[in-house]
């Protein structure tokens, strides 16, 4: 088995960071915005938090898939677009 190293872990960390912020975090922007310019109470804000929830925890899981595929492989934190060098 292929032994990470510490940019490894730290290049993981973001990727997954950055799966969870941007859906709920933009989910959350949307509803707001939404909530505002239909002069709504925060139902649309809960409502897009919910969609950028469930959409994080699809992107997360893909993102598991992907890295154990190339742990196999033994091609440690290679997403897809990196495959094809």
């Amino acid at each position: 088995m292929t032994q990470l190293t510490s940019t490894d872990l730290f290049r993981a960390l973001g990727h997954v960071t950055a799966i969870l912020f941007v859906p709920i975090v933009g989910g959350v922007v949307l509803g707001i915005v939404l909530d505002r310019i239909l002069h709504t109470s925060p139902a649309f804000a809960f409502a897009c938090l919910a969609v950028g929830s469930i959409v994080a925890v699809i992107g997360l899981v893909l993102y598991i898939r992907i890295q154990a595929r190339a742990l196999k492989r033994g091609r440690p934190d290679r997403l897809a677009d990196d495959q094809n060098t």
